[in-house]
């Protein structure tokens, strides 16, 4: 019995041998051959390198005065300079906007706070004024968002209640950049390309466009300063949270910034640690082109024929929305948390196309609130819209809804009520709810998120709610 064994044995032991010589020294050769993975988004968004930002990316303003932070009598206000500033508060409670770009700002940052960066959206009047991310002062009160009795809630500043809770405050000003008038399209183009109809061009404040070709995307020039600004920090910066939040046309902004600096902190030679990049993105009713038909009418009110500028390559589904969904969907693959908040009378949420809703839907966690906030202007004898008003006030419940308290027992809270703290709720149970949907069922008429509440609703069922709207090539 055991001669009989004997040979099968040894057939068996030299199969192993020659399995592991396999293993060890043939099928690496034979892995360099093989075609490596697709990356997760459309290859049109890749390119085969990049520039050095840090080093080499800057706005070109052929010296333009207009373009600088210093007084300029024919201003009503004060206007900054594109680009990043740290928030400081000053001795009489005014928030302060100093460069990133310099040892002054860089002396605000504590690593071991987390930090949050604002990116503002769309600005008719952007040629004469910043987003100074103001307080409507119709809408709530200074007691709903837990502040001091006395406080003159007229002058109430989110970036300032970010700060009493404990944040490093930066915001990225493109103000000069999204005065467009009704052209909203012309600026999303700006965030991924140069050859749309108006380049990169900027408003002066007699309004005139300057429409100068530019080398670089405002959405490379936003990669560019961050990785600046990040550079004059500690090197253990990033060892707390980071988070990016984005109003309307700042989405488009963001979403192409936090695409590039992922992809610019992989490989040998990384231009930034990839501990340095969000680890967070909150996405308040974002723009994403309008294709939808009403009726028996089209509309298609973006730029086509564009090309990516970092990749040469055409813009994905030949619109700068798609482009978005797409470095929505590689963010999320590369683990950001990314939620998107908008309300069911949001005409940018009406006019979604049903590819760039599902991907919204599957790779973030995908918020229909309900601004409804008309007692408030009626207290003060004003008429609430909610197509306008309704859209600029979610970007204020978005932000103020930091200022709530989130448990360090949650176990009691169901999801609807977590999803209810919005931007109070720890990014941890965020990532929970990645790929879900929600609706506000109650507190919608009230700044304050405390009365909300959220259930979740099938992801088919909003698809079908509004697919029906657009027509499919």
């Amino acid at each position: 019995m055991a001669k009989k064994l004997a040979l099968p044995i040894g057939i068996l032991i030299l199969v192993c041998l020659l399995t592991v010589a396999y293993v060890l020294f043939l099928k690496p050769d034979i892995a360099k051959e093989q075609t490596p993975a697709p990356p997760p988004a459309d290859p049109a968004l890749y390119a085969e390198s990049y520039p050095d930002y840090a080093d080499d990316v800057y706005l070109e303003y052929k010296n333009d005065p207009e373009l600088t932070d210093e007084e300029n009598d024919k201003l009503e206000s004060e206007l900054y300079e594109t680009g990043l500033y740290w928030i400081d508060v000053d001795d009489n409670g005014d928030v302060v906007w100093v460069p990133a770009d310099s040892d002054e700002g860089a002396a605000l940052i504590d690593p071991d706070k987390p930090t949050v960066v604002n990116i503002h959206g769309m600005m008719i009047d952007g040629a004469t004024a910043v987003e100074k991310y103001f307080v409507n002062s119709a809408i709530g009160s200074a007691e709903e968002l837990g502040l001091p009795a006395g406080t003159d809630y007229a002058k109430v500043k989110t970036l300032k209640l970010w700060i009493d809770q404990g944040w490093n405050v930066g915001i990225y000003n493109w103000a000069r950049f999204t005065a467009e008038s009704i052209m909203f399209w012309d600026i999303e183009s700006k965030v991924w390309a140069t050859d749309g109809p108006t380049n990169v061009r900027w408003a002066d404040s007699d309004g005139t466009q300057h429409d100068f070709p530019m080398q670089y995307t405002m959405g490379e020039l936003f990669a560019a300063d961050y990785i600046r600004a990040v550079n004059r920090l500690p090197e253990d910066f990033g060892k707390s949270e980071i988070r990016f939040t984005a109003h309307s046309m700042g989405g488009q902004l963001v979403a192409a910034g936090a695409f590039l600096l992922s992809e610019v902190s992989k490989g040998d030679d990384p231009q930034i640690s990839p501990d340095k990049l969000p680890d967070r993105i909150t996405m308040d009713d974002t723009f994403f082109g309008v294709k939808m038909t009403l009726g028996d009418k089209q509309l298609d009110m973006y730029n086509k024929g564009l090309t990516v500028r970092w990749s040469g390559e055409p813009m994905p589904g030949d619109r700068c929305g798609m482009a978005y969904a797409e470095a929505v969907k590689a963010l999320a693959a590369d683990g950001v948390a990314i939620e998107y908040y908008t309300y069911d009378g949001s005409s940018l949420h009406f006019a979604i196309s049903p590819d760039i809703r599902e991907i919204l839907l599957d790779n973030t966690c995908y918020i229909l609130m309900d601004p409804d906030y008309a007692q408030y202007f009626e207290a003060v004898g004003k008429t609430y819209t909610k197509i306008g008003d309704g859209h600029t006030a979610e970007r204020q419940f978005s932000q103020c809804s930091i200022v709530r308290d989130y448990p360090e027992d949650d176990s009691d809270l169901t999801d609807g009520e977590k999803i209810a703290y919005a931007n109070a709720m720890p990014t941890e149970v965020l990532k929970n709810y990645i790929g879900k949907a929600f609706m506000i069922t109650q507190g919608g008429s009230t700044l304050t998120t405390a009365d909300d509440l959220y259930e979740e609703v099938d992801k088919q069922q909003i698809m079908n709610k509004y697919t029906p709207l657009v027509e499919e090539e």
